[in-house]
């Protein structure tokens, strides 16, 4: 990954953040066709493959983000904080009151 794009992206903490930094970086190269991201937990780092619409663009975007080109996709590991996503899978979860017995009189 290039120097650039290590900056670009080191400051987000969620994978809404992440995705419009790594959009935003492709945007030079017009429409992109499938995005994916990965978040490895073990190695504190996400996997990102983007397919762009226009397949000849996809080296140029790749050299442009320091990635691989891996079967027609451009693929990125991007390195992330270990808070990356902490506590996302309770987002938008209300809690719940603890469960009593209720007996009907």
């Amino acid at each position: 990954m290039t120097p650039e794009m290590q900056e670009r992206t080191r400051g987000a903490r969620d994978f809404a953040s992440l995705t419009e930094e790594i959009l935003a970086a492709c945007e030079p190269f017009g429409p992109v066709h499938s995005f994916k991201l990965v978040h490895n937990r073990g190695t504190s780092s996400v996997a990102c493959v983007i397919e762009l619409e226009a397949q000849k663009q996809q080296p140029a975007l790749a050299r442009a983000l320091g990635a691989r080109a891996v079967n027609g996709a451009v693929c990125l590991e991007i390195p992330v904080s270990r808070a990356f996503e902490s506590g996302s899978h309770v987002v938008g979860m209300a809690p719940q009151p603890p469960y009593h017995d209720q007996v009907a009189t």
